[in-house]
């Protein structure tokens, strides 16, 4: 749970530096270049009365979500059974409660190494793995306390359009429902206004 509050956190930090990327001088001509005038007051000057907003849900997409690993143990590396610092291979299908499969390394035809509790892995897993044999199966079920945890409606950010002038170059439309890209998962746009 650690390893994720810490992710949150980390990614937290990426978004707000992702979205103070761009500068307002850099969001003034690209929306000048595009031809945007409505954006123009007469003086030629940027209206500043005029704001555009997106509200993003940094909730990750499997919060609030139980899951269920089938974990294979494959392969291990000193002792008969997995322990602390046991060196392991297995194979896992990730769904989601209503048999939705997420992730599965039978699908990329290759398992997953890691150290247990060697800090590879979030703690549930390590967990889940010791005292398993070459061999031996195990189905887990994570509630979503234990998993991704449970969706907090806080984790909102209202942010200018002009600060995600990056995502509108690559044809991002902004608009409610939409989501974008980030290196850890998709922001949903939960609401998108004109004030």
């Amino acid at each position: 749970m650690k390893k994720i509050n810490i992710l949150l956190v980390c990614f937290t930090a990426f978004v707000l530096v992702l979205l103070s990327s761009c500068t307002k001088e850099d969001s003034t001509n690209q929306m000048q270049s595009t031809g945007n005038t409505n954006l123009q007051s007469n003086s030629g000057q940027m209206n500043n009365d005029i704001k555009w907003t997106v509200t993003l849900d940094l909730n990750p997409p499997l919060a609030w979500k139980t899951l269920i690993f089938d974990i294979e143990m494959m392969k291990i590396t000193s002792w008969d059974v997995v322990q602390s610092w046991s060196k392991v291979e297995v194979n896992y299908k990730w769904t989601l409660e209503d048999g939705t499969q997420f992730d599965s390394s039978y699908d990329r035809k290759e398992t997953l190494p890691f150290t247990v509790w060697a800090g590879q892995m979030i703690s549930w897993f390590d967990k889940a793995v010791v005292w398993m044999k070459v061999w031996d199966k195990k189905t887990v079920k994570l509630a979503p306390a234990d998993a991704y945890g449970e969706y907090d409606a806080t984790r909102v950010q209202v942010v200018q359009k002009s600060e995600l002038q990056n995502f509108v170059k690559a044809w991002y439309k902004l608009e409610k429902w939409e989501k974008i890209p980030t290196q850890y998962w998709e922001l949903t746009i939960i609401d998108s206004t004109e004030e």
